[in-house]
């Protein structure tokens, strides 16, 4: 089967999360805090800036994970008797990507 889009599944104090599948794998990839805040100059920024920023680029946060996948940029962990394949986007990783414009010290728009 082949990688399915990725979605958000929940952010925390680490950066963003996001999910696909791959029968049998899950797929997670998870958009570090600091590739978020160092790419789109965020400063003091809160977990809910960065998930409103990631929701706004998801397709293209997307495309960069689905690029570390099918490269094989990752590890991978048992969880609940499923394979999961996990993938940590980089801010080397967005700017390697050309996919993501730089965006000046904008809070996003809640």
């Amino acid at each position: 089967m082949a990688l399915t889009l990725f979605e958000y599944v929940t952010s925390n104090n680490d950066g963003v999360m996001l999910m696909a599948r791959d029968e049998p794998l899950l797929v997670e990839a998870l958009i570090q805090k600091d590739a978020i805040d160092g790419h789109f100059d965020l400063r003091e920024a809160s977990t809910h800036d960065r998930q409103t920023v990631v929701l706004a680029h998801l397709e293209t946060f997307g495309r960069i994970a689905a690029g570390k996948y099918e490269r094989g940029e990752l590890n991978y962990h048992d969880l609940a008797g499923l394979r999961v394949a996990h993938i940590r986007v980089s801010l080397f990783d967005i700017k390697a990507s050309g996919l993501l414009r730089h965006v000046g010290a904008q809070r996003p728009e809640a």
